[in-house]
């Protein structure tokens, strides 16, 4: 696919999300109602980000069956009620949609509560020639990871958000879970898990999308909106989140371009990989004039949001942008 088609397929994918995005989270608004508090660090169920390629499915919880099969010694059918039973285990994760914008709301947190999907494999009879897996979902979407993601990364099978089953719209029963990557690797109403030892299948990948990194270093701008006015000397809160595929270390703010940079206060956060953090900035300013105010958030390892992304299709986020008319 060459540039120009991936550009067509990144603004197709940009509209699709814009029609299919039901949920409402709490700060996706007018720009007259934009919020000056935060919303739940917790993301609710009703709350949360949806991003589908159809309608949502009707799975009956008495009829559903979840098929594995592929290259492993024992292929076999799971109810739900078989699915329930198994060892369960909770996960904190912040989910971005990787067709999120610079200024998009497409990004929540969640207590998920699942199966460790490499554990029951392994009970399974993995075979030695196999490298990943296939998720086939009730909607016609597909996905994979690989074996050392499943292993490594903890993949869950979650049957569970905040502690109720998934809701339909969300994935119900079964939606999986690789912490630190986009929302396009996390397949919801899945059905079908195929044990592969062939390059991984993606059905945004197939069409002009890069769904293999982990989700980079980001930050958003909860409020004010992107343009504001105040009166000079005045304070002037503002406040966010960032997040990536690691701990956040800090979150910096700059008014000159990044010549110099400023830290914002981190005012929430988790003991817990791969969850967001809130922060909060509050300035003045003692003359008039334009102030242009940038946010950049840097990880455990170092590393730093850039500064421009010329890849709408990657999930990559520039700096967040806020201009401050000072009168």
């Amino acid at each position: 696919m060459n540039k120009n088609q991936k550009i067509m397929s990144g603004a197709l994918i940009a509209i699709v999300v814009v029609v299919l995005y039901i949920g409402i989270n709490p700060w996706s608004m007018t720009p007259s109602e934009v919020p000056s508090e935060f919303p739940d660090f917790i993301t609710s169920n009703e709350d949360y980000f949806v991003t589908r390629i159809g309608a949502v499915p009707n799975i009956n919880r008495d009829t559903y069956r979840l098929e594995i099969h592929g290259l492993i010694d024992t292929p076999v059918s799971y109810s739900l009620i078989e699915l329930q039973s198994l060892n369960l285990t909770e996960l904190p994760l912040t989910i971005e949609c990787i067709g999120n914008s610079i200024y998009g709301k497409l990004v929540a947190t969640a207590v998920w509560k699942g199966f460790n999907l490499f554990d029951l494999l392994e009970t399974l009879g993995l075979s030695e020639s196999a490298t990943g897996v296939k998720y086939l979902a009730a909607d016609g979407y597909y996905a994979s990871h690989t074996l050392e993601q499943l292993e490594n990364n903890g993949v869950l099978g979650a049957l569970y958000m905040n502690d109720v089953e998934i809701p339909p719209v969300q994935g119900f029963p079964l939606r999986i879970l690789n912490p630190g990557y986009y929302g396009i690797k996390q397949p919801a109403w899945v059905t079908e898990i195929e044990v592969i030892d062939r390059p991984l299948e993606d059905y945004w990948e197939d069409r002009g999308w890069d769904t293999s990194p982990p989700m980079d270093i980001d930050s958003k701008i909860f409020f004010p909106d992107r343009s504001t006015s105040i009166d000079v000397s005045q304070n002037l809160r503002i406040g966010g989140c960032a997040f990536g595929g690691t701990r956040v270390k800090l979150v910096e703010y700059t008014i000159d371009d990044g010549s110099t940079w400023n830290n914002a206060t981190i005012i929430q956060q988790m003991d817990a990989d791969n969850v967001w953090v809130f922060w909060e900035i509050n300035v003045s300013f003692s003359s008039v004039g334009e102030v242009i105010l940038k946010i950049r958030a840097t990880d455990i390892n170092d590393n730093q949001q850039i500064k421009t992304d010329f890849d709408a299709l990657d999930g990559t986020s520039s700096w967040p942008v806020l201009e401050i008319n000072v009168i």
